[in-house]
């Protein structure tokens, strides 16, 4: 995992965009080395200022922490690992997460101790970075790999979770400790979460459950969807995309069906954002929508940049 500075040796910005200090870029190239090194580099501008060694696979995955100090990752060695990031610390890795039994495609932090990883094993784990034996919890309900999440605040404790079978779900934290009853099946977990210590609960009933593409619209159901927050404070929905090419609107407690409106790729769709209307990287003319806009990249060599509009 390599760190890069967006500021050139005179101090002026690099490149015209608003950016973090740090830039962080991983590669996908296995490392020669399991130890946890950190290789401090020339102060060139073509030089990474730092490297972090430790996965012992390719690295799919990174995501910082809100302060920026701590930072997440995830590979192809079925871990997730918490580096700190802070000058005192050069670059330590904190923790590694075991417990996933495919490769970790995703994490997130919610909270300070609270991390949520998702894997091709297709589960969702969810940490507590202070109890490393294991996840607390396993949620199962997608058929296929997760191929997105969708995680808030501490104080949203809704996550929403996308696979590539077309399917969306949300999950409501505060259920998960409750009772067996409130969180989904009780089940036993077969023999291959037996592999996972027997303190970690497997949920397998969401709080809703949604196909992106409802059947008999004679448009292929399975494919990754990808997940973003319907932009505006107000806002109790989130958005979803899939291989339809759509942008679907859905009830963030319920999973109903708010609204849709196609983007006209005609390829899979690669990245999917959303900023609110006062977002200073986008403006559109007459837009009194109120409601920002999307921003999709597609394998048909597109960026459509759309508002959205209330219909």
């Amino acid at each position: 995992i390599k760190l890069w500075s967006l500021r050139n040796s005179t101090g002026r910005k690099s490149c015209e965009i608003k950016a973090r200090r740090w830039s962080l870029i991983h590669s996908l190239a296995s490392s020669k080395s399991g130890k946890d090194i950190l290789s401090q580099k020339g102060s060139r501008g073509r030089d990474a200022l730092s490297t972090l060694s430790g996965h012992t696979g390719r690295v799919l995955c990174v995501k910082t922490a809100w302060d920026g100090d701590r930072l997440l990752s995830g590979g192809a060695d079925c871990t997730v690992r918490v580096w700190d990031l802070s000058s005192s610390s050069s670059g330590k890795c904190l923790h590694e997460l075991r417990g996933h039994l495919g490769c970790v495609t995703q994490s997130h932090y919610w909270g300070p101790n609270t991390v949520v990883s998702a894997s091709s094993d297709r589960a969702i784990a969810l940490w507590d970075v202070r109890v490393r034996s294991s996840p607390l919890f396993i949620l199962r309900c997608h058929k296929s790999p997760i191929s997105d999440l969708l995680i808030g605040t501490r104080a949203d404790p809704l996550m929403m979770s996308a696979a590539a079978d077309g399917t969306v779900a949300t999950w409501d934290f505060r259920t998960l400790s409750g009772k067996k009853s409130s969180v989904g099946s009780t089940k036993p977990m077969n023999s291959t979460e037996n592999r996972v210590k027997q303190k970690c609960r497997v949920i397998r009933t969401p709080s809703a459950k949604i196909m992106h593409c409802a059947k008999g619209s004679g448009i292929k159901q399975s494919g990754g969807v990808l997940l973003s927050r319907c932009p505006g404070q107000q806002r109790k929905s989130f958005l979803s995309i899939g291989v339809d090419a759509t942008i679907r609107e859905w009830d963030t407690t319920t999973g109903h069906p708010i609204g849709h409106e196609s983007t006209h790729h005609t390829d899979i769709v690669s990245s999917f954002y959303t900023f609110p209307e006062n977002s200073h990287d986008a403006t559109f003319e007459d837009d009194q929508s109120g409601l920002g806009g999307t921003l999709t990249s597609s394998w048909d060599g597109t960026i459509r940049m759309r508002k959205l509009v209330r219909k």
